[in-house]
């Protein structure tokens, strides 16, 4: 019977667009009428507790707004300045930084982890020697998919999971075979430290946060609980959704999910992303994190996805063939959240969608399907 409900609220969320008039040529007013009934339609559908969701559409923000609550029980409303915990979404943030401190000449992509770390050891002595920077960023480590992921979440240190790498099973050749981590991403962050002497998070602050005036954006669990405007996590349990406590599990591995922000900062590093901060993130910078560099599977989550084709993941980023189009891609998720960011560079089009739940990821395409007129056929992606 669950499984049924399941089916039909994903009938009810996700609707096919009209067919078009032939020559009918939509406007963006009438696109964006489309879009925010879809997502009304998606929030109400699986009654989320709340969401914050924004779209750059060439080069303006044409919607951004708060839904719901931010706590259930409570009649406090969400707004573009309510934080969220990002989760992985951070890994864009540690990618465009280490992209930052490459090109100032700290270390390269193509660098051996081994020689900035010593005390990385894998199972095998060549891997060992081998893996590289780009590697970790690019998820390509050889090591097998999640690799202690559980340890995280279970409170278990990080400096006390590093030192059991060597036990971790490889499942393909650095660089060729994909396999998600948190915990080896996170070794950018001791990197990072290591040779310019200044923290991951601190190095965060001074190069993207501040110089793109990130106000609302911070690092870390004292962080978040001294927001007053943010969102708390709820999970489903007897057919509601409940409050349930933030967990300071992986705020430990913060290049990977350490990262909190409101809408309004997401937006502003979303336009970055989109080439809108040149100044700060040059587009070299851009053009190299955003670069497919080992084929990724298509993870469970987007499988429903209409118009999905290949997917890519590049350094701390995904990128999808989306019905032909390149879209730049990656999502967040923990107890109680969920964040996506995605943008298509050639229609200047981009959205993000923060929620203080875990459950629906169908914003995006809607966003897509409407504002691309999805119903024409497409060529191949740029990239392939």
């Amino acid at each position: 019977m669950r499984l049924g409900i399941i089916v039909l609220l994903i009938a009810v969320s996700y609707r096919p667009l009209p067919a078009r008039t032939a020559g009918e040529d939509l406007s963006t007013n009438v696109k964006l009428q489309r879009f925010e009934e879809a997502v009304a339609e998606i929030i109400a559908a699986w009654n989320l507790p709340g969401a914050a969701v924004a779209v750059v559409y060439h080069d303006e923000i044409v919607h951004m707004r708060g839904y719901g609550v931010r706590m259930v029980y409570s009649p406090v409303p969400i707004d573009e300045h309510t934080v969220f915990r990002i989760a992985s979404l951070s890994k864009g943030f540690a990618a465009v930084l280490s992209g930052l401190l490459v090109r100032d000449g700290w270390f390269d992509w193509d660098d051996p982890v081994k020689q900035y770390l010593p005390f990385f050891e894998l199972a095998s002595p060549e891997y060992t020697r081998t893996v590289t920077i780009g590697n970790v960023l690019s998820q390509s480590t050889g090591l097998m998919h999640h690799a202690y992921t559980n340890l995280i979440e279970d409170g278990v240190p990080y400096q006390r999971i590093l030192t059991e790498l060597k036990d971790v099973p490889i499942t393909g050749e650095p660089g060729v075979s994909y396999g998600y981590q948190n915990v080896v991403f996170a070794l950018i962050g001791d990197i990072i430290a290591g040779t310019t002497g200044t923290s991951f998070e601190e190095m965060l602050r001074q190069r993207i946060f501040e110089p793109l005036h990130m106000t609302e954006s911070s690092i870390g669990w004292d962080a978040l609980m001294q927001e007053e405007n943010r969102a708390y996590p709820h999970i489903r349990r007897h057919g509601e959704w409940i409050p349930v406590n933030d967990k300071k599990a992986f705020y430990s591995v913060p290049p990977s999910a350490g990262v909190n922000a409101s809408l309004h900062d997401m937006v502003i590093w979303l336009r970055a992303q989109m080439g809108q901060a040149s100044e700060i993130i040059p587009e070299d910078v851009l053009q190299t994190v955003q670069a497919p560099r080992v084929r990724s599977p298509r993870e469970h989550e987007r499988m429903q996805w209409p118009e999905l084709r290949d997917t890519y993941y590049g350094y701390g980023w995904r990128m999808y063939d989306y019905a032909g189009y390149t879209m730049i891609y990656h999502s967040g998720g923990l107890q109680g959240y969920m964040s996506q960011l995605a943008f298509i560079p050639e229609e200047g089009l981009g959205i993000v969608v923060l929620m203080n739940s875990r459950r629906t990821d169908e914003i995006v395409p809607a966003l897509f399907d409407i504002f691309l007129d999805l119903d024409h056929e497409r060529g191949e992606c740029a990239w392939q």
